[in-house]
């Protein structure tokens, strides 16, 4: 009804300005008018909404969390034999794999790495060289730092946070009002939301907001981590009054969110496109929302009262898709990584962002598709490729592919992650890089990460009970395990089996067949 009445009044006023030529005082006058409108139109939307969660609630049972994967994963890892010796007549038969990998682009150098130091080779003097007095250089100035677009005017009264390592200050007097929350919560709420409604402020506020929003490149999750973590700035550290400012400001934002509330606590909850994994859910008219918390805490829901109605024009779903790296603040961390590839030590230095480690730690487990889609770090592609280049031109494919399951496999030390965190969490590559223990899914998002980035091969995922690994296409026929998607053949390459090369899947998953994960080409 919001986006018809502003669509509406957009076509109107052009239909006035075709028609006849308008004055600026005019135009103001006619503008002023058609906001003057949707702003009596919102607070009657409001003010049946207010009506409507003093009256409209009903009590719910609350599902448990779904469980990605009851197949409990190895707590040790196999290591492959060594091939035997090939005979005679079939090195005749049987072609050796000669397609070379592509050549490899050094990407462009992020501004938080340093260049590498040039090695310069001074020529040596025919004679010595005759003493100069130095002269005299005048003192440097010093180098002022850029100021941040958020700081540049200094306002009596602001609303300040701090978002993954960064703080950042929404300019204007947002006092938001203190609503007080005391049972019984229903009416509670829906003072909440008049409240809140009836503020002048909160529509300056959620501008700034969604423009950071943008600025960070966030998907939805953190979206909605940053409106509660300035709901606790607001409320003063309180986790009931924050979700209901991220519930409101949500709402306000065309999200389907929700609250519900229990004893004496109150939920937030969030629908999502996509399922979600060991977080509690109501289910209503087909829809699961979720119970959403940010730090890593789980809400055991049993019976739990909510609305059925909804905001009008609030449809929107959450997407927990990661199709852009968050722009946060640069922690750059660097690490040098040991393995043994054909009896030969290896190293590779590598750089990332400590600031992702930290966005990830609480990211809702999903479907593993999410994973194998997302990107990594500038400085992690760019160390990662400037690392493997020279050791990687020049081989064929296959060779490439298993120099890199050889890195995949012995660069990190295996855990499940039960055994490491108490549960159980997916990690992209940065994280894969931070804690000291990794498992399968973790090294197949980083292998397959690897493969796409640097080899440009096509590669699918493999999702067995218990384990995850990866297939990749090859231009040669390469003998040994396989699947096929889409009448194409993919090797079977597994960067947890130790010493396994291209070809060689795990003896407890050789005639399992897995769900083959198409990965999202982002080349």
């Amino acid at each position: 009804m919001f986006t018809q009445f502003i669509r509406t009044g957009c076509l109107a006023m052009a239909a006035l300005l075709l028609a006849m030529p308008v004055s600026a005082d005019e135009f103001e006058d006619f503008a002023r008018s058609e906001m003057g409108a949707f702003t009596q139109y919102r607070d009657e939307r409001d003010a049946e909404f207010v009506n409507f969660l003093k009256a409209q609630w009903a009590e719910f049972e609350a599902s448990k969390g779904f469980v990605r994967d009851s197949v409990p994963k190895p707590r040790s890892i196999p290591v492959a034999k060594p091939p035997e010796p090939e005979k005679a007549e079939d090195e005749v038969t049987k072609p050796e794999p000669v397609t070379p990998v592509g050549e490899i682009v050094l990407p462009v150098l992020p501004p938080t790495l340093p260049p590498e130091p040039e090695v310069v080779v001074e020529p040596t003097p025919a004679a010595p060289p005759v003493a100069e007095v130095p002269t005299p250089q005048p003192e440097a100035l010093p180098v002022l730092p850029e100021p941040s677009p958020y700081e540049e005017v200094q306002v009596p009264v602001g609303l300040s946070i701090a978002f993954f390592g960064d703080n950042y200050l929404f300019q204007g007097e947002f006092a938001f009002p203190q609503a007080s929350l005391a049972p019984p919560l229903k009416p509670a709420i829906a003072s909440y939301w008049e409240t809140m409604s009836q503020s002048s402020q909160y529509e300056g506020f959620l501008s700034q907001v969604q423009a950071l929003r943008d600025r960070l490149e966030i998907n939805d999750w953190g979206y909605h981590n940053l409106l509660f973590t300035c709901g606790m700035a607001v409320h003063g550290g309180d986790r009931d009054l924050a979700n209901l400012f991220t519930w409101f400001m949500s709402v306000k934002s065309g999200f389907d969110a929700r609250v519900g509330y229990s004893d004496d606590r109150v939920y937030l909850l969030l629908p999502s496109r996509n399922r979600l994994y060991a977080v509690s859910y109501l289910t209503l008219q087909g829809t699961r929302y979720y119970a959403m918390t940010f730090d890593g805490s789980r809400e055991k829901l049993g019976r739990i009262y909510t609305y059925k109605g909804k905001y009008p024009r609030s449809e929107r779903l959450m997407d927990y898709r990661i199709l852009k790296v968050p722009v946060l603040k640069s922690d750059i961390l660097h690490k040098e990584l040991t393995f043994d590839f054909g009896g030969e030590p290896q190293s590779l230095k590598v750089s990332y962002n400590k600031a992702l480690v930290d966005y990830y730690r609480y990211y809702p487990q999903t479907n593993i598709k999410i994973y194998f889609d997302a990107m990594a770090s500038e400085e992690l592609k760019y160390t990662m490729v400037r690392g493997l280049k020279d050791t990687l031109e020049g081989k064929s494919e296959k060779e490439a592919v298993d120099y890199l399951l050889g890195f995949s496999q012995k660069a990190f030390a295996y855990k499940t992650d039960d055994a490491h965190l108490g549960r159980e969490k997916y990690m992209l590559p940065e994280e894969t890089l931070w804690y000291p223990y990794s498992d399968c899914e973790d090294r197949s998002f980083l292998f397959a990460y690897l493969v796409r980035g640097i080899l440009k091969l096509d590669v699918v995922g493999l999702n067995y009970p218990g384990h995850v690994a990866t297939a990749v296409r090859f231009s040669d026929n390469i003998p040994g395990d396989y699947v096929v998607m889409n009448s194409r053949k993919y090797i079977v390459c597994d960067p947890t089996y130790i010493n396994a090369s291209a070809g060689m899947a795990m003896p407890k998953y050789k005639r399992r067949n897995p769900n083959v994960v198409k990965i999202r080409n982002w080349q």
